[in-house]
């Protein structure tokens, strides 16, 4: 009868434990989607370091700083958004195998750093960030992200040099395909990308 008891409070804990975790996460989605990135960043912060064993809370915190990190301008609050997001890949990378989410997020940290000094950043993190992705698409090759990033890099290049964008909008094409068939029932996998796919081949067209 004990017995009964201690696995019915388990059952009890691990379920108000997962609604906890839904709650903030969800919050956490709900400040972003509104521009707060601080109030995001923090409590996927929070998360994190509660759920030792869930890499999702991690990568997050990664993205959230990293996106943030495009469209900062002051050296300090842009150094503190890349620590962020560096210290939150390793500590996703500790609760899991390398996967290719987490090496996307990887490849946009340094893309990051390219846009911060090109002449001096480009020529030291292309080829790493060019790597990163091609063990991403061994790893995942129908995975949209991956597809769709390493073409947004890719046009990014190709538009720098002035190079012939059309097969790069193929990929763009391509990995639109890939997000109407990508599905993880994992709660907060990730799932975006799809409408800055349609948007970045909308512009290759005009």
């Amino acid at each position: 009868m004990k017995t009964v008891i201690i696995l019915f409070l388990l059952t009890i804990s691990e379920a108000l434990s997962a609604q906890n975790y839904e709650e903030a996460m969800q919050k956490a989605m709900q400040a972003w989607e509104k521009g707060n990135v601080e109030t995001a960043s923090a409590i996927f912060e929070r998360v994190a370091a509660v759920e030792q064993e869930n890499w999702i809370p991690d990568y997050y915190l990664g993205l959230v700083n990293t996106t943030a990190a495009f469209g900062t301008k002051d050296e300090k609050v842009l150094e503190n958004q890349l620590k962020k997001a560096e210290t939150a890949l390793q500590s996703a990378l500790l609760k899991t195998e390398e996967n290719a989410e987490l090496l996307v997020l990887e490849a946009l940290i340094y893309t990051v750093k390219i846009t911060q000094n090109p002449m001096t950043n480009g020529q030291k993190y292309m080829p790493k960030i060019n790597e990163i992705y091609a063990k991403a698409e061994k790893l995942e090759p129908k995975n949209p992200r991956v597809k769709f990033e390493k073409a947004q890099f890719d046009l990014g290049g190709a538009t720098f040099f002035g190079k012939d964008t059309a097969p790069i909008c193929k990929e763009i094409e391509a990995s639109i395909t890939l997000f109407d068939e990508f599905e993880n029932d994992t709660p907060f996998y990730p799932n975006w990308g799809k409408e800055q796919a349609v948007k970045a081949l909308e512009n290759c067209k005009n």
